[in-house]
């Protein structure tokens, strides 16, 4: 189950990132935050305080993107 999440994570930060760099700013932003959570799980499930702490931040910057577009 692991594997699936760090995977879907792994997605849709990819997509998210050619999104934002697109100038599709809203549904990269979106796919930004679903891949930050995904990851933020991973490192819970696997007790990575460095995973952790880096897609907190992630997850942070991602809800000001959002509130910014809108």
């Amino acid at each position: 189950m692991i594997t699936l999440v760090s995977w879907f994570g792994t997605l849709t930060s990819i997509f998210g990132s050619f999104l934002v760099a697109n100038k599709m700013f809203q549904i990269g932003y979106v796919l930004f935050t679903f891949g930050s959570i995904s990851w933020l799980a991973v490192a819970v499930a696997k007790r990575d305080k460095a995973l952790g702490t880096l897609n907190a931040t992630f997850f942070v910057a991602n809800i000001m993107g959002l509130i910014n577009f809108f």
